[in-house]
């Protein structure tokens, strides 16, 4: 048995969770120098998308295609829109059976003819990933926030963010260092 490794980096960004993936690609015949393997995805919640946007939509209908599930995401109004690091390339359901609530998982890749020879490392990815992150909220500017404190959803503007985790004013609003964040926003 042969173990790989592959380094996983996660955090939040404008209140949308991702993930950052690296692995290496050892020299081998067809790849002779060996090679950095890069993916990111984000994770949308379906439950924070506003109506106008017609959540639904995005639990796509699989389809399936000799041994796995295809999933149509390119004929989506938004999610092949979005700024990707040369186009979504990954649709996986996460989240949303058995009632639970729906998340899907959408990402991308750096393994495209263009990227052979370029250099690539987290910095870059992480600001790919900001870059995605930002256009999704774009398409969806209402992409509401979970509050740490009662687990509730918000609109931004009713609550703060500080280190990347939304604190609303419903919950924390009357405690004073909530106070002094709010006056420093």
């Amino acid at each position: 048995m042969k173990l790989k490794k592959k380094e996983v980096w996660t955090g939040i960004y404008k209140g949308v969770s991702f993930e950052i993936n690296n692995w290496k690609v050892e020299p081998n015949t067809i790849d002779l120098n060996g090679r950095d393997c890069w993916t990111y995805y984000i994770f949308i919640h379906l439950d924070r998308i506003p109506v106008n946007n017609n959540p639904e939509s995005f639990w796509l209908e699989g389809k399936k295609e000799r041994n796995h599930i295809y999933y149509g995401y390119y004929n989506h109004e938004i999610l092949p829109n979005i700024d990707w690091h040369g186009g979504i390339t990954w649709y996986s359901k996460e989240s949303g059976f058995d009632d639970a609530n729906r998340v899907i998982k959408v990402g991308c890749d750096y393994s495209h003819s263009w990227d052979e020879g370029q250099y690539y490392d987290l910095d870059i990815v992480v600001n790919d990933v900001r870059n995605t992150i930002e256009s999704f909220k774009n398409f969806v500017p209402n992409y509401k926030y979970w509050c740490c404190g009662n687990g509730k959803l918000y609109d931004l503007k009713e609550g703060i963010v500080k280190n990347e985790q939304f604190y609303s004013r419903e919950y924390w609003g009357d405690k004073e260092w909530f106070n002094e964040l709010e006056l420093q926003s």
